[in-house]
C-alpha cells in the first residue's frame, strides 16, 4: 500500500505539475480509462504557453481574476513520488471571485487508493479558510467514476449538458457540480 501525502505546490513545481498533467491526460479515455479532458489524442499541447500561463496564475493574489493554487499527491514509498495533482482557480471576472474551479488528476496506478480524497479534503479545508471563497465548482464527464467521490464530499449536481463533447468517437455529457464552502 502506498504511503500518500499531500503538499502545497510552489512556482518551482510548475514544470513537473505540467509534465504530470500531460502524462495523466495522455491516459484519458485509453483502455477503458475515464476521460479527463475534452481534447482529441491528436490535439497538440504547448508546454511553453502552458508554463507561462501557470506562472502568471500561480503568482496572482486571490483578489485577481485567474488566480490558481495547487497541491501535489506524493508517494513517499517510491522514487517517482509525484503521483497526483489538484488545483483551485479563480474565474476570469472579478464578479466571480467568490467561486473557485477544481481540477484533479491522479496517475492510473494510484487511483482508488484514497489520494483523490486527500487532495480534495486538503483543498476544501484551504478554501474554507479563505474569506473570499464561498463555492467550489467542478466539471466531470459522464464516464468518470469520480462523481461518487465528489458526492461523498458534499458536491451536488448543478446541471448536466448532454453530448457536450465528442472526443475520438466517444460522446461525453458534462456534469457540473458545486460545493458551498462558506457554511
Amino acid at each position: 500500500m502506498a504511503s500518500l501525502r499531500v503538499g502545497a505546490l510552489a512556482l518551482d513545481d510548475i514544470e513537473r505539475f505540467l509534465a504530470l498533467g500531460a502524462e495523466i491526460d495522455a491516459d484519458s479515455g485509453v483502455d477503458g480509462a475515464a476521460h479527463s479532458h475534452p481534447y482529441s489524442a491528436s490535439d497538440p499541447f504547448d508546454l511553453g504557453v502552458a508554463y507561462d500561463e501557470q506562472v502568471e496564475r500561480w503568482s496572482a493574489d486571490l483578489d485577481q481574476p485567474g488566480w490558481r493554487r495547487a497541491w501535489g499527491l506524493f508517494d513517499d514509498d517510491t522514487e517517482n513520488a509525484f503521483v497526483g495533482q489538484f488545483y483551485l482557480g479563480g474565474g476570469g471576472l472579478p464578479s466571480e471571485l467568490h467561486r473557485a474551479e477544481c481540477g484533479m488528476g491522479v496517475r492510473r496506478s494510484y487511483r482508488r487508493l484514497g489520494g483523490g480524497r486527500l487532495l480534495f479534503e486538503t483543498a476544501i479545508r484551504w478554501a474554507r479558510a479563505q474569506p473570499t471563497i464561498d463555492w467550489l465548482d467542478l466539471s466531470v464527464f459522464s464516464d468518470n467514476p469520480g462523481q461518487i467521490l465528489y458526492e461523498q464530499l458534499g458536491f451536488v449536481v448543478a446541471g448536466r449538458i448532454p453530448d457536450r463533447y465528442r472526443v475520438d468517437g466517444c460522446v461525453l455529457d458534462d456534469i457540473l457540480m458545486t460545493l458551498n464552502v462558506a457554511r
